[in-house]
């Protein structure tokens, strides 16, 4: 393209291509009580192993739950799990967030994570919003960086 010509347009497309192809933190949140977690929370499990083995990235996990951790007696299992699933694509290093029993909806925390870590990117399954555990209509809302929302 002649740089004479550029319009102020292009500048936001090749920055809105930046964005998408430069992630270097990324937020997989675990927001189902399945133990060896369900068939969605393991899609995006390797989905994020994937993208940040491809793009070089950082990968925090964040367990949501309305119940205290003493009160979920496999939480344990689903701590190894995620380990296991995030191993199996290539990651033993990542970071692992607990937000259990505090009352807020996993949305909000999915965005106060997001916005506290300044991440580049949230990877959910579909099936988090299909089984009500995130509200889509709050995801525009409060989720700072794209969301990559998983078909089941």
């Amino acid at each position: 393209m002649d740089a004479s010509k550029a319009t102020p347009q292009d500048s936001e497309v090749n920055l809105a291509v930046e964005a998408f192809t430069h992630f270097k933190h990324l937020l997989l949140p675990v927001t189902d009580r399945n133990p060896y977690l369900s068939e969605g929370t393991r899609q995006a499990a390797a989905t994020t192993a994937a993208l940040a083995k491809k793009y070089g990235a950082d990968i925090t996990v964040v367990v949501i739950d309305e119940k205290q951790k003493e009160s979920i007696p496999e939480h344990n299992t689903q701590l190894s799990s995620i380990r296991w699933h995030l191993s199996e694509g290539g990651f033993q290093e990542f970071r692992v967030l607990e937000r259990l029993g505090e009352g807020s909806k996993p949305t909000a925390i999915i965005g106060e994570v997001a916005d506290d870590l300044n991440l580049d990117l949230v990877v959910l399954s579909m099936e988090a919003i299909h089984s009500r555990h995130v509200d889509a209509n709050l995801l525009a809302e409060f989720i700072p960086c794209p969301v990559l929302l998983l078909p089941l």
